[in-house]
């Protein structure tokens, strides 16, 4: 325990100074863009994730779409940004999705931010589910249109929207042989090993049966949204930390939330789980485990 405690005092010191260090380049290249009096328009982020479920209707979406600047306040005019489908796009136009406009208008909302969306219709119809490779749409800006001093971000002009096709809700979907692929806490006592999902013990819920591999194999139960694939994860014992030589901390539990997503020829292949840790003495923090079906 005493080793483990420094490795993770360690990593956090280290991952402190990482997020500082970060942050200051950041900083420096704001203000150095910054004085130059440059307003910069592009997708609010390089890639997504657009899930549809594969019913047969047309799905709305939207990708939102951003300008930031010094003098983004002082705008009073409309703004235009043009956009081209990348022909390396994977996602065909017509069986995938349709764009019904390669336009979009930014409008000023008094505020130093424009903000917008441009729609995107994702189409399922002839979809067969678990797909086993997600078509991903690539859009660039190419133009933009304004009164103000506005250019494209080389930043951002970019966007990879990757279509999550999933399949309609059934909870039988999610049992099958997972293994952790992110363990950011450390729940196993050697190797990360694989564990079984079953279905129950309730409707819309599933069992994570001895999740951590521990001797007294104690198992984890998840609630399921239906709705959305949404985890959550009441209050409940995980694994026994006398396994790791800490016999003052007895019994973790977790406490969280997460959701399910579907992965190569899985309808769900994907659980990713943030929970608080939890023990009598109080608790380590909130950390992310991800369960992948092998």
């Amino acid at each position: 325990m005493k080793n483990k405690s420094l490795r993770y005092i360690k990593s956090t010191l280290v991952l402190g100074l990482c997020a500082l260090t970060v942050s200051s380049c950041l900083l420096d290249d704001e203000k150095t863009d910054f004085g130059k009096g440059t307003n910069v328009v592009g997708f609010a982020s390089s890639s997504l994730t657009v899930r549809a479920e594969a019913n047969g209707e047309e799905v709305p979406s939207q990708i939102p779409v951003r300008v930031i600047g010094p003098t983004v306040k002082d705008f009073r005019g409309d703004l235009t940004v043009t956009v081209e489908v990348d022909p390396s796009s994977t996602a065909v136009a017509g069986v995938n999705y349709r764009l019904d406009s390669n336009t979009l208008t930014l409008s000023p909302d008094g505020s130093d931010l424009y903000e917008g969306n441009l729609p995107i219709t994702i189409l399922t119809d002839g979809v067969d589910t678990p797909v086993n490779v997600a078509p991903v749409l690539k859009l660039s800006i190419t133009q933009v249109t304004s009164e103000g001093n506005v250019v494209i971000n080389d930043k951002t002009e970019n966007v990879s929207a990757t279509i999550a096709y999933t399949c309609p809700f059934d909870i039988a979907d999610y049992a099958g042989t997972y293994l952790a692929t992110t363990d950011a806490f450390g729940i196993y006592i050697a190797e990360t090993l694989p564990f079984e999902v079953v279905v129950g013990p309730g409707e819309n819920q599933i069992t994570l049966v001895n999740v951590a591999g521990h001797p007294e194999e104690i198992d984890v139960v998840v609630d399921v949204d239906p709705s959305n694939g949404n985890l959550t994860v009441p209050r409940q014992p995980v694994l026994n930390y006398n396994n790791f030589g800490a016999t003052q901390y007895g019994i973790l539990s977790w406490e969280g939330s997460g959701t399910s997503n579907p992965s190569p020829g899985f309808c769900v292949g994907v659980l990713d789980l943030t929970n608080g840790y939890f023990v009598s003495a109080g608790t380590f923090g909130q950390f992310r485990t991800v369960f992948e079906k092998q």
